[in-house]
């Protein structure tokens, strides 16, 4: 039996995430050189002299603070007055993911979109974990420091499963749930990213800047191809110069994922599972596993859609998670939508 095989057969089982550790284990994924790590430094790039101007656009107010010994960069983006709606991006990318989202929820929510540590312009330390769960404390202590009491949360990706841990952990903060494409439920069929970590190669690291069309390839459905060119084209430079600390982030959130499954059942806040059906990162067939583990979720799956809804569909995120978080026991009427 080969190993992808292995991993099809064992998805569904307690032992998935467990089984995917040893089998990464013995790629050369896992092995990281901390002495590079100790010397890395971010560099200078297009994309890092556009964030500026992203923000603006999204009309986001840049700004700093110090959790766990770590600068965090995020925005606040609309009126103090107005409902928190936290934003948690995914593996390998930033707050300005949420650019296209954030320019049209801030009307309605107190928008916040952190730089997770270690990604971004936030800072990176590599005497630190970034597992899900540090990850998840660090950002239910900057919402303490920024005394939020409650607030939405809409995680992608790793975010995602970020955010489950938030949700589980601290349960009276979070008082809506949304889990986009989120890690942390196995699915029963292998993912493209699953395939390549398997054969010792990771689809969403670039190593060198022309690598980045590849990750965009996989994140987006094909009929965004033009729109990852021009990401891949913008981002390239920055993506490879952060390949090194992707790496090492990636291999804590590999270890990171049996505690985001066993969480699960601890989540209460009403929950909505939104994917797209043609997600190659993280298989569509998650959705399943997420419902199966939280009772009161719902799930809503956007056609033609690949890894990153917000990005490829805005306006219809921003229609679903509007929808879900006003409406009592967050219960969507997707006739509505």
């Amino acid at each position: 039996m080969t190993t992808a095989e292995h991993l099809a057969v064992t998805a569904p089982s307690e032992s998935a995430f467990a089984d995917l550790e040893a089998l990464f284990a013995a790629t050369p994924l896992s092995e990281i050189d901390r002495d590079a790590l100790r010397q890395w430094q971010p560099g200078s790039s297009l994309w890092g002299r556009l964030k500026p101007l992203i923000a603006r656009r999204a009309g986001a107010r840049l700004c700093w603070a110090e959790v766990d010994g770590h600068r965090l960069n995020y925005w606040d983006t609309g009126a103090s007055d107005k409902p928190v709606l936290v934003l948690i991006h995914g593996f390998g990318s930033s707050k300005e993911n949420w650019s296209f989202l954030s320019e049209l929820l801030h009307r309605h929510y107190r928008v916040l979109a952190p730089d997770l540590p270690g990604f971004g312009n936030s800072s990176f330390r590599v005497d630190c974990d970034y597992k899900v769960t540090s990850q998840a404390q660090r950002i239910a202590q900057w919402l303490k420091d920024l005394k939020v009491d409650s607030a939405f949360v809409a995680g992608s990706s790793m975010g995602g499963a970020i955010a489950a841990q938030l949700a589980a952990g601290h349960p009276n903060l979070v008082s809506g749930l949304c889990l986009m494409n989120a890690a942390g439920a196995p699915a029963t069929r292998v993912s493209m990213l699953e395939v390549g970590i398997l054969a010792g190669s990771n689809y969403l690291v670039a190593n060198r800047p022309t690598e980045a069309q590849r990750v965009f390839q996989i994140c987006f459905h094909s009929r965004k191809r033009m729109l990852g060119a021009l990401f891949a084209f913008l981002m390239g430079t920055e993506m490879a110069q952060r390949a090194i600390v992707n790496h090492a982030i990636f291999s804590d959130l590999v270890h990171s994922l049996s505690e985001v499954n066993a969480c699960l059942p601890q989540v209460n806040s009403p929950t909505l599972v939104l994917w797209g059906d043609s997600d190659r990162v993280l298989d569509v067939s998650c959705v399943d596993a997420f419902l199966a583990a939280i009772p009161q979720a719902k799930a809503m799956v956007f056609p033609e859609t690949g890894h990153l809804p917000m990005v490829e569909r805005p306006k219809d995120t921003a229609t679903v998670l509007r929808a879900f978080f006003s409406a009592p026991h967050g219960i969507v009427n997707t006739e509505n939508v």
